[in-house]
């Protein structure tokens, strides 16, 4: 049971990920930076390199797709967990 909790909350943060690509505001998504620090896998060092270097539509893309995998994975695990 608290799989299928978890996996629900995933997919709610992942859907509001897909709406804050879509709606939010510029400057609130020209705000986001990798985070701070070292990067600990190769993935983190190119998602933090394209995060900061990159313009605000390919952010948005990139927020879009993130959210839609993390959403569409967990919505599966909830429906056949």
């Amino acid at each position: 049971m608290w799989v299928k909790i978890l996996l629900a909350l995933l997919a709610l943060s992942g859907f509001w990920l897909v709406w804050f690509s879509v709606f939010g505001k510029k400057k609130h998504i020209d705000e986001l930076d990798g985070r701070e620090g070292v990067s600990i896998s190769f993935f983190e060092l190119v998602f933090d390199l394209v995060l900061n270097l990159s313009p605000t539509l390919i952010k948005r893309i990139l927020l879009f797709i993130l959210g839609s995998v993390i959403a569409g994975i967990s919505t599966i695990g909830v429906i056949y967990s």
